[in-house]
């Protein structure tokens, strides 16, 4: 076996153990990772600090800036009195949370997602009957869950990559746009169900560090009516800017920094405000976590995992044998690295596998994008889930004693309905 290759598993291994120990900062553990990897040769130094300057990191930095800005306003407290009197019940502001979470996935990507709904966290205060901690993970989980539902947008980019995938195969078999809808249709459901009843009173009931919505100490009152004005309107025009990401000629990574410069000249925010309000532990363990991922991509860890996979299988299994065997390993392997990359890995090789054995390879597709999006059990899992990761202060454990029984019953409802729409036997 590579020596690159077994250096990338043991220290993925060693960055999970210190995710898990807690005794360290997520931050730490995620680019004591990214440089042993530069240290060892397994990475060059370009690659390992690529990330430093990529466009989730920057996004994700002038989100938390903007947050701050938002948290200077009055819009916190007005929002709290607003939603507070008309939910009195604590389980009315989570599906409201919840759902608000799977309807703006369909036009955003998870990342921006949770950055804008990040600084609303601060509606629940202390007399709210729900905290930040309960609902900011389950809102990032229901959002992987139900991506690429809707037939445009992220949805249409899925189409296109499953008929690539299908076209590269040597088969003329192709998914209607509306497949995968049809297969995230229930698992998503029952997600949010579980969520939005069970799963969101199991996590644990604590504040989020007031810097890591972006605004440091309540700042709320200290702008002007006009400077208010000038913050929502900007704001605004960011999150539009996301959602129409198809139709505006640059990059939307760099719109929250846009936002963040005319604040500044607008005397809005100074370079203290800046300062304070970025997160650099979160920042610096998604740096890590995406060299990590780096790694076990370019090293082929991912494929020889799949190879070994199938050896272990052996014989003659069926296709529901070799669908659960793929759709679990992609599953779990996307919650240690990107889910694009893992997609990329698992559905060619299920393709090419499954029309050897004469399977309908639609099935393999639909079922392992869905697993691969499942980014629900570790903070590397994604971007996203380590932004919440780290603002909730969750403990893996406290994570995986609720969510590991969901990522089951979503798997098996997700591979039901691929084997219901294209049937494997």
């Amino acid at each position: 076996m590579d020596t690159n290759l077994v250096i990338s598993l043991v220290v993925l291994l060693l960055v999970v153990v210190g995710f898990v120990s807690g005794k360290f900062r997520l931050g730490l553990v995620g680019m004591a990772g990214a440089i042993l990897l530069n240290l060892t040769g397994v990475l060059t130094f370009d690659q390992t600090f690529a990330y430093l300057s990529n466009g989730n990191i920057v996004m994700i930095a002038g989100m938390f800036v903007m947050s701050g800005a938002l948290a200077k306003t009055s819009l916190v407290s007005k929002m709290r009195d607003g939603l507070l009197k008309k939910a009195g019940k604590g389980s009315t502001i989570v599906w409201i949370y919840l759902i608000a979470c799977m309807v703006m996935i369909q036009f955003i990507l998870p990342t921006p997602l949770i950055g804008m709904m990040l600084p609303f966290m601060a509606v629940l205060d202390k007399d709210s009957k729900v905290k930040p901690s309960q609902i900011l993970l389950p809102g990032t989980m229901v959002a992987f869950m139900m991506q690429g539902f809707a037939p445009f947008g992220i949805g249409t980019s899925f189409w296109g990559m499953f008929n690539g995938y299908l076209e590269a195969g040597g088969t003329d078999l192709r998914l209607d746009i509306l497949d995968y809808a049809k297969v995230l249709a229930v698992p998503a459901v029952i997600a949010l169900v579980y969520l939005a009843v069970y799963g969101w009173k199991r996590f644990p009931a604590q504040d989020i560090d007031a810097e890591m919505l972006g605004g440091g100490k309540n700042q709320a009152g200290t702008l002007s009516k006009n400077q208010e004005t000038l913050v929502y309107v900007i704001f605004a025009l960011v999150v539009l800017g996301m959602v129409f990401s198809n139709v505006i000629p640059f990059d939307i990574n760099v719109l929250p920094a846009v936002g963040v410069v005319i604040m500044m000249f607008l005397n809005i925010l100074d370079l203290n405000d800046v300062k304070n309000n970025i997160n650099l532990d979160v920042c610096f363990m998604i740096v890590g976590i995406q060299a990590v991922a780096t790694a076990l991509q370019t090293t082929g860890a991912g494929t020889v995992i799949a190879n070994t996979l199938m050896t272990i299988l052996g014989g003659n299994p069926s296709g529901i044998v070799v669908l659960i065997a793929f759709y679990f390993t992609g599953a779990l392997l996307t919650q240690f690295m990107s889910n694009i990359a893992t997609m990329n890995i698992f559905c060619p090789l299920a393709v090419i596998t499954a029309l050897s054995q004469g399977l309908d390879p639609r099935a393999f597709c639909l079922a392992i994008a869905a697993g691969c999006n499942a980014a629900m059990l570790t903070p590397n899992a994604s971007p996203s889930t380590a932004v919440a990761f780290g603002a909730g202060h969750y403990k893996l454990k406290d994570v995986l004693k609720v969510n590991l029984p969901l990522w089951i019953i979503y798997g098996a409802a997700v591979m039901f309905m691929a084997n219901l729409l294209y049937p494997i036997g």
